[in-house]
């Protein structure tokens, strides 16, 4: 077989690989968005908010317990020792369990000092480290197979959790008294019981031995990011954090729904993204960037419309998500959309410099644009209340990307994208979010857009559908 044709089978597979990642977290989408109606009027407001903040604070401590060995890291892992992927696998899944189990002393130490700034019962960091012990195995299973194009399995188990996790809450919700606990316990527990088979799983090929050196590379790689990865973090979650303490749990619920339904964004770039990584990695190799341009390009822009379809019908969806009293959070949507568009640029740029394992641009980058978002928060929420949360992550994650686009020029020489392209979808994107709250007032406008863009759609729907053949005959 030659070289061009080995070429076309890798990324027709990856495109099948991708395409099925993205069914996936569509199919989840959908069953959170079905289940989301019912813990919102199962749970008070004040009750929605306080599993809200259980789920931050899980994020926030994860960073730190399980030291973000799946992300960047894993995936060089994955290209610089093809042949020895089930030893590697293990040895990061040690390395994150003895980082887990020093986090989990100094928590303990430290908890009756920050009880009270947490928000959250002691019971509940239990729980976390349960699952900060296990649930990497599952992540580096994953990650492993998104990597090597095998989704049928990560497909299966992706749809099978998201089914089990929110229906056996919802059982616990209607079976026992304490709401909360019922929602997070029931939600976690069953996932932390297949996390432990895929722990023993991972065990088993990997011989149970670890290598230091795997240890060494992905610490000292990883390090240097953990700031970054709590940073990116501080950007997405600080301002639920800091809505809970300024604003109180209530507001947080309503902020909560509001960023739901713009996740769904997140979602979708997700599983284009888990399929782009290992594709930009090669032509990196090669020094191919015109191919991760060409690629891009109708990914972003396709990713721009549903970014504005999502901005349309976010009243229809706040209503069916959450009762009445919800009704004020369409308005923290379009900022927030704007925010996740300009983040999903992060990912772009981050993914060359990963590859180059330059992490600490990434991080100078993250850490300003944290900074400046807590100060913002600090700021406006006070001012403004829970709304203006969403205004001040999308301009930090604007700074974000300007300032992680040239730390990549940095590191290639180039820009590798076509960003007269990019600063135009950017432009109109943020027209489009700084316009939707007027658009929420005038429902035939609004329907008149949506209508529109579907018709564009239809319109295109063959140079669309070319778009996908010339991806998957690259």
């Amino acid at each position: 077989m030659s070289n061009n044709k080995k070429g076309n089978a890798g990324t027709s597979k990856g495109m099948k690989a991708s395409f099925a990642f993205f069914i996936a977290n569509v199919v989840t989408a959908g069953i959170a968005y079905i289940t989301t109606p019912l813990f919102t009027r199962m749970l008070t407001s004040p009750e929605f908010g306080k599993v809200s903040l259980y789920l931050t604070w899980k994020q926030v401590f994860g960073i730190i317990a399980m030291f973000c060995l799946s992300y960047g890291v894993f995936n060089n892992g994955m290209s610089d020792y093809p042949e020895d992927r089930d030893r590697f696998s293990y040895s990061l899944l040690s390395l994150s369990n003895i980082i887990t189990l020093v986090f989990a002393v100094a928590i303990t130490a430290l908890f009756p000092i920050w009880h009270q700034f947490l928000g959250i019962d002691y019971k509940y960091i239990l729980l976390m480290v349960l699952i900060f012990f296990f649930q990497p195995a599952y992540t580096f299973w994953t990650v492993r197979q998104r990597y090597e194009f095998k989704f049928k399995k990560t497909v299966f188990f992706t749809i099978v959790l998201a089914i089990v996790s929110p229906l056996t809450a919802l059982l616990c919700i209607r079976t026992f008294e304490n709401k909360v606990d019922s929602r997070i316990f029931g939600a976690e527990l069953p996932l932390v019981a297949v996390y432990i088979c895929f722990y023993v799983y991972l065990g088993i090929k990997g011989e149970w031995k670890s290598n230091r050196k795997y240890w060494g590379e992905a610490f000292r790689f990883n390090l240097p990011l953990i700031p970054h990865y709590l940073s990116t973090y501080v950007l997405s979650s600080s301002d639920k954090i800091m809505i809970s303490h300024i604003c109180g749990t209530r507001d947080n619920a309503f902020y909560t729904v509001a960023y739901s339904v713009a996740s769904v964004g997140t979602i979708v770039w997700s599983a284009a993204n888990a399929s782009l990584i290992p594709f930009t990695y090669e032509k990196c190799k090669k020094k191919e960037y015109k191919a991760i341009s060409d690629i891009t390009a109708p990914i972003l822009l396709l990713y721009g419309v549903v970014c504005l379809i999502i901005i349309l019908l976010a009243p229809e969806v706040v209503a069916f998500l959450s009762p009445a009293e919800y009704h004020g959070a369409i308005y923290a949507i379009p900022p927030v959309i704007a925010g996740i568009f300009f983040q999903v640029q992060y990912y772009l740029y981050a993914n060359v410099i990963y590859y180059y394992k330059k992490p600490r641009y990434v991080m100078y980058a993250s850490v300003s644009s944290a900074v400046l978002n807590l100060v913002l928060n600090y700021v406006f929420i006070n001012k403004y209340g829970y709304l203006a949360a969403g205004y001040t992550t999308f301009i930090c994650y604007l700074i974000q990307a300007v300032i992680d686009y040239f730390a990549m020029r940095k590191v290639v020489g180039q820009s590798i994208y076509n960003m007269k392209f990019i600063v135009l979808m950017s432009a109109m994107m943020v027209i489009i979010c700084l316009g939707g709250a007027f658009l929420y007032t005038r429902t035939i406008i609004r329907f008149a857009l949506l209508a529109g863009t579907v018709i564009i759609i239809i319109c295109l729907r063959k140079k669309i559908i070319s778009i996908f053949k010339r991806l998957k005959n690259f």
